[in-house]
């Protein structure tokens, strides 16, 4: 039995107080970006924290990248800006 769901990868940003993450993000198959960032828990799961996979983190303050990282999980409440790369479908 396959219980795979289908994700479609979005190139992000997102920015903290002090950092700005660039990196992939998986969201459900025809779903839009603002709606997985605005999820409630009684439409669907909430995500508390946000995996970003081949992520890049840049210092705001510095302006000058961080690190490189593979895989990355983002504090949803530390997010003050969040915006895909290519705005279409969000």
């Amino acid at each position: 039995m396959n219980l795979k769901v289908e994700k479609a990868k979005v190139e992000a940003a997102l920015y903290t107080q002090h950092l700005m993450i660039e990196g992939e993000v998986y969201i459900m198959e025809g779903e839009r970006f603002t709606d997985f960032m605005n999820a409630e828990p009684r439409f669907q799961t909430r995500h508390d924290f946000i995996p970003v996979t081949n992520s890049k983190v840049y210092s705001l303050s510095e302006d000058k990248l961080l690190y490189e990282t593979s895989f990355l999980n983002v504090n949803k409440d530390c997010i003050v800006v969040a915006s895909p790369k290519n705005p279409a479908g969000v």
